[in-house]
């Protein structure tokens, strides 16, 4: 019996333990569908197998478990900024309560948040090479190397035990195979979950789901090549002869896929691998860039037929069904979350996909505004998909809404405007652009779907806020300004310090919300809000070096003001070839590097100064002092080295929110990267916290 077994199962340990009478022969211990569990050596061979083929179970619930794991550090994460936030609203309101007997005490640094800076320091950092923006979408080094760790467990996992094959491709399922096909059957759930714009993950971790759309990609690439290794093994047996009789051939492999034991599950699974591998390939940047409607609808259909030709696959073996019956679950509640609660497709009447009456603008400088009065709800720098069945029925396509939301409780759906801004490109915003065109202030019935996104953590919690935008990156801007200045109107923010860098390509961009920005910084303490303009696409010409009413003193065009020193007589450069910003009157180049200038006294300087109350509030003003000056600069803001200096005037905890264009982001996101040091070296005791907040647009 010993010699028997040592010449069919060379590989077997133990072989003194097992005889062949201890075989349940009513217990499965292959694929009966494409295997004879009725054969003895089979099930001797399973049997012997430390890793035999009913295991495979714990292939695909180490996979959820370790998503699970990485989930729950971004979940750890959160709620250690929400504690801290709330902590500090607390102590801001109880300061400002003068009924309040017992003051709150202030939340001082903790260890948490010395880690949290630590690992920002290399998590916030991006490359600026063409390779790292094309083939991983600009990702800073901490998405980096969450989807290398997420592609390293389940590689190393599958690739490092041993045996691939069985001696015989008869006695089951090579092992490399099984472990393969589990794991990337375990990824289907979270690819889903990840997917969804009404997202359970995004609840729980506070990350949008565009920002979560990065991780569903990669997600959606590891569970394609863990198909293609699934697959191979199958085809590799009969071409090798591994069935025992040693005449391996192309020819046995086509027998076995037309004639074979169980062949339509190679057929079925083709199908589903064709749909995971067609769903990558229309997920690359370039395509969906190329036809953006047509991915997107396509994507949908494909996923459905992935996921039933994997029911039909898997046909309930091992715990397969448990995933996919999961994937069925998270994507039905989140559409019907999504269409219940989500949307304006429903009115109050009962009324089918009524929707919502909105009107289309133009701009100038190319730019469309469509002001929507609805009743949905939405939070600053949420975006929303929306949909003109009149202009075309099937394009739905997200804007971040560009106004704040007013009334008197968060709870109660209240009418607002809803203000949505933005330049067309192709498709459906270049469709509503020439209507705009063509008819200025016409109405349609718009379907809106959403809000989505925003800013996970409350800008009124931080002492200094720094609002960074490139072009239409704008629009979110414009609702936090406006929110967060109504809060420190009330007393519910600590912010005493708001600072706006706004850039655009040509001077008249600026007139889209210079006004709304004029009327939020009129509203609080003089000195609190300071805006500066670039305009970076237009002849340079003299300007004014001192700041200029946004209401009282704004010019027509840049030409028409008086100037002293013109921008291309600046002395100062700007090593990395973009446009150098301009020098300041009787200053030294290396005076200039940071973002706002020490602006020269203006002409009505001489003036009174306006009358201040002691709330901070304005009572009366002088000549040239309005409460809304502005700088304006020609050419790009330095941000990468101008952000450093700036920051001396940085409070205790600092919130830079940026959006705009990928180089400005990556800019930004490196000089932040690099305060995280001063504040892990205790350079600067009264700093705590810089946090960096993007903006991600082109999903």
């Amino acid at each position: 019996m010993a010699a028997f077994v040592k010449k069919l199962f060379p590989r077997a340990l133990v072989i003194d333990h097992l005889l062949l009478e201890d075989l349940n022969p009513n217990e499965v211990y292959v694929n009966n569908y494409m295997y004879d569990n009725n054969d003895i050596e089979v099930r001797y061979a399973q049997a012997l197998d430390p890793w035999r083929w009913t295991r495979g179970w714990v292939h695909a619930m180490g996979m959820a478990i370790f998503l699970s794991g990485i989930i729950a550090i971004y979940v750890a994460l959160y709620l250690q900024d929400l504690r801290i936030d709330a902590a500090r609203l607390r102590v801001a309101i109880g300061n400002a309560d003068k009924f309040t007997r017992n003051k709150p005490e202030y939340v001082h640094r903790a260890f948490t948040d010395r880690m949290s800076t630590h690992l920002r320091a290399f998590t916030y950092k991006r490359r600026h090479s063409w390779v790292w923006r094309r083939m991983l979408g600009g990702m800073s080094l901490g998405m980096s190397m969450t989807v290398l760790v997420g592609w390293l467990y389940p590689t190393l996992y599958t690739f490092t035990q041993y045996p691939y094959y069985h001696v015989y491709a008869k006695y089951g399922p090579p092992g490399l195979a099984s472990r393969a096909g589990m794991i990337a059957v375990a990824t289907i759930p979270f690819i889903i979950a990840l997917g969804m714009k009404a997202n359970w993950i995004t609840l729980v971790t506070g990350v949008g789901h565009e920002r979560l759309n990065v991780l569903h990609r990669w997600l959606g690439l590891l569970c394609l090549f863990f198909s293609v290794v699934h697959t191979i093994p199958f085809l590799v047996e009969p071409v090798r002869g591994d069935w025992g009789d040693d005449k391996g051939s192309w020819t046995a492999l086509r027998e076995k896929l037309l004639h074979g034991k169980g062949n339509i599950y190679y057929w079925n699974g083709f199908a589903a691998l064709g749909c995971i591998l067609w769903m990558n390939i229309a997920s690359l940047p370039f395509f969906r860039r190329w036809r953006y409607e047509f991915f997107v609808h396509i994507h949908i259909f494909t996923g459905v037929g992935t996921l039933a030709t994997l029911f039909w696959h898997c046909h309930d073996k091992l715990s397969s069904w448990h995933y996919l019956w999961a994937t069925v679950v998270i994507w039905t509640t989140s559409l019907a979350w999504r269409f219940l609660f989500k949307t304006n497709w429903f009115s109050s009447s009962g009324k089918w996909f009524s929707g919502d009456t909105g009107t289309i603008t133009r701009l100038t400088d190319d730019g469309i505004k469509i002001t929507i009065t609805t009743r949905m709800k939405w939070r600053p720098g949420q975006h929303v998909f929306l949909r003109i069945p009149a202009i075309s029925y099937l394009d739905n396509h997200p804007f971040t809404v560009a106004s704040k939301r007013f009334g008197k409780s968060d709870k109660v759906a209240e009418w607002n405007d809803m203000v949505l801004v933005f330049k067309p490109y192709k498709g459906f915003t270049r469709k509503v652009f020439d209507i705009s065109r063509q008819l200025n202030d016409i109405s349609y019935k718009m379907l809106l779907d959403g809000p989505y996104g925003g800013m996970p953590r409350k800008l009124e919690s931080f002492d200094t806020v720094l609002l960074i935008a490139g072009g239409s990156g704008i629009t979110p801007v414009i609702a936090h300004l406006q929110d967060l200045c109504r809060k420190i109107r009330k007393g519910k923010a600590v912010t005493t310090d708001v600072r706006i860098v706004w850039t655009v390509k040509r001077f008249e961009s600026l007139e889209w919300f210079k006004d709304e920005i004029s009327v939020a910084a009129r509203s609080v303490p003089f000195g609190l809000v300071h805006c500066q303009y670039f305009v970076t696409e237009e002849s340079p010409v003299e300007f004014c070096d001192y700041p200029i009413s946004a209401t009282q003193q704004w010019p027509t065009s840049p030409a028409v003001a008086s100037m002293k020193y013109p921008f291309h007589d600046s002395p100062t450069g700007d090593d990395d070839g973009k446009p150098p910003m301009p020098a300041l009157p009787g200053t030294a180049p290396e005076q200039t590097d940071g973002i706002f200038r020490i602006a020269s006294p203006p002409p009505s300087a001489s003036a009174p100064r306006p009358n201040i109350g002691p709330d901070g509030q304005r009572l009366s003003y002088g000549p040239g002092d309005f409460g809304d000056e502005v700088m304006i600069e020609f050419g790009r803001p330095r941000l990468r080295e101008g952000i450093r200096p700036w920051a001396e005037g940085f409070g205790r905890r600092t919130c830079i929110y940026v959006c705009g264009p990928e180089s400005m982001k990556i800019d930004v996101s490196n000089a932040v990267a690099r305060l995280q040091h001063d504040i892990w070296r205790r350079e600067n005791q009264d700093r705590e916290e810089v946090y960096l907040h993007t903006e991600t647009f082109g999903w």
